[in-house]
C-alpha cells in the first residue's frame, strides 16, 4: 500500500514504542507506504535525544511505556514547550482505549492525530494523509516560521482563524504563541479571548495568564491560574506559571510547592527537575535539591535541555556536604560537556569554579587559591554577568 503524497516518500520517520513487536509492525507499515528512511527506538528519553539531534518529518509515538514515568504525551509537551520539535513535523500518538480521552483532549494543541489500538494499516495511512494534508495547507506559515519571520507567520495564522478557514483553531494557538514571542501581548490576548468566547479551552486560559504575567498584571495572573488549576488539577504547565507568579510576588515557599506539584505530574522532565532543584537549594533544602539535580543529570545530561549550571550548583552542595568524590564526579561531567563546546566562555567559567571547588573538597589549598584567582581574573570583563558573579562569590 502506498501514499499518494510524494513528500511522504522522501520523509524520514521515527517510531517510538516500548514493545519490539509493535515497533517492527509500524516500521514495516511505514515502509509499505513508501517511506524509506524509518528509524525506531524503545525508550522515551532516548527518543528525545534523537529528536534533538536530527529532524524527522513523521513521528509515531506510543502513549504508554512500561517501566517509565514518562508518557508519550509528556515527551510531546516537553518538545513543544522547549521549541525543539518543528511545527512542520507530523506527530501522531498511538493509544489504548484507557488513555484515549487524554489524547483526544491534547489533539487540539500540538498533536496531528491519534491511533486507537488495535488499528489497521489503512487507519494509519488515513491519519498520515490527513496530517500531511494539513502541513501542505499551512506550508506558507511553517516556511515563515523557519525563516524567523514570526510576525508574518502570526498574521497568517490569525487571518486564517478569523476567516474560519480549515485548521483555524490550530492556527489560532500557533499564532497566539508567536505573538507572545514577538512581544505583541495585546494582540495575543485578543486571540485567546476570542477563542474562549466560543469554547472554554484550558490552553487558551493558560495563554491569558501568561500574557498577564508578561505585562505585569501579576495578581490578575495569579487569580486566572488558581481558577484554571481548580478546574484542571493535572495541568503541569499551570503550576509552572503559577510558580513564576509567586516568585514575582516574593512567595518563595509557595513557588517551590507549585514547582513540586508540576514535577510530580511529570517526574522526569529535565527542565522542571532543574528548576525545582535550584529553588529548593535557594531555600536551604539541600538534600532535596541534590536529589532532584541528580535526577536531572540522569534524565538529561546529554540533552539540549540540560543547563550545565546545575553541575556547578551540585558541586557547591557536594562541597558543603564534604563529599570530595561527589565534587569530582560533577566536575568530570562538566568536562565532558566542555569537550563538545571548548570555546564557550560560560562553560569555561563553570570549569574554573568547579576546579576550585574540587581542590577545596580535596584539601589542596594551594591549588584552590590558584583556581580561585583564575576564576576572579575576568571579574572586570565586560561579559561578566550576574550568574558568573554569583558563582564567583
Amino acid at each position: 500500500m502506498g501514499l499518494s503524497d510524494r513528500e511522504t516518500y522522501a520523509a524520514s520517520a521515527l517510531i517510538i514504542d516500548g514493545n519490539p513487536n509493535s515497533r517492527s509492525i509500524l516500521c514495516n507499515q511505514m515502509r509499505d507506504f513508501g517511506v524509506v528512511n524509518v528509524r525506531s527506538i524503545g525508550r522515551v528519553r532516548d527518543a528525545r535525544l534523537m529528536i534533538e539531534a536530527e529532524p524527522f518529518e513523521i513521528i509515531l509515538c506510543d502513549y504508554h511505556f512500561d517501566n517509565s514515568d514518562m508518557s508519550g504525551q509528556e515527551l510531546l509537551d516537553e518538545l513543544r514547550r522547549e521549541k525543539i520539535l518543528p511545527f512542520s513535523t507530523v506527530f501522531i500518538m498511538v493509544t489504548a482505549e484507557a488513555t484515549y480521552q487524554k489524547v483526544v483532549e491534547a489533539a487540539e494543541s500540538a498533536l496531528d492525530g491519534y491511533l486507537l489500538k488495535p488499528f489497521t494499516a489503512t487507519g494509519l495511512g488515513d491519519r498520515l494523509m490527513e496530517a500531511r494534508r494539513r502541513k501542505r495547507v499551512l506550508r506558507d506559515i511553517f516556511l515563515a516560521i523557519e525563516r524567523k519571520d514570526l510576525k508574518l507567520a502570526a498574521h497568517m495564522c490569525v487571518q486564517r482563524y478569523e476567516n474560519k478557514e480549515p485548521y483555524g483553531m490550530y492556527c489560532a494557538r500557533v499564532g497566539a504563541e508567536l505573538l507572545m514571542q514577538v512581544g505583541m501581548h495585546d494582540a495575543a490576548k485578543r486571540v485567546y479571548k476570542s477563542i474562549l468566547e466560543s469554547k472554554d479551552l484550558p490552553w487558551a486560559r493558560m495563554g491569558i495568564a501568561r500574557v498577564q504575567l508578561d505585562t505585569g498584571e501579576i495578581k490578575e495572573a495569579k487569580r486566572t491560574l488558581e481558577t484554571l488549576i481548580n478546574d484542571q488539577p493535572e495541568m503541569a504547565e499551570a503550576f509552572d506559571v503559577l510558580g513564576r507568579v509567586q516568585l514575582e510576588l516574593g512567595e518563595l515557599g509557595e513557588a517551590l510547592d507549585s514547582y513540586r506539584v508540576s514535577l510530580q505530574l511529570t517526574p522526569w522532565c529535565v527542565s522542571r527537575l532543574q528548576q525545582c532543584g535550584t529553588l529548593a537549594m535557594m531555600q536551604g533544602h539541600k538534600d532535596e535539591a541534590l536529589r532532584l539535580m541528580d535526577r536531572a543529570v540522569s534524565a538529561g545530561l546529554k540533552s539540549k535541555l540540560f543547563d550545565a549550571l546545575t553541575l556547578v550548583l551540585m558541586g557547591f552542595l557536594r562541597l558543603d556536604a564534604k563529599e570530595p568524590k561527589g565534587v569530582a564526579a560533577v566536575h568530570e561531567s562538566l568536562q565532558h560537556i566542555l569537550a563538545r563546546f571548548p570555546q564557550s566562555v560560560r562553560l569555561n567559567r563553570f570549569d574554573k569554579i568547579l576546579q576550585c571547588s574540587r581542590a577545596m573538597a580535596e584539601r589542596r589549598d594551594d591549588d584552590a587559591s590558584k583556581f580561585a584567582l583564575e576564576a576572579f581574573s575576568d571579574a572586570e570583563s565586560e561579559s561578566l554577568d550576574m550568574e558568573a558573579a554569583s558563582n564567583m562569590l
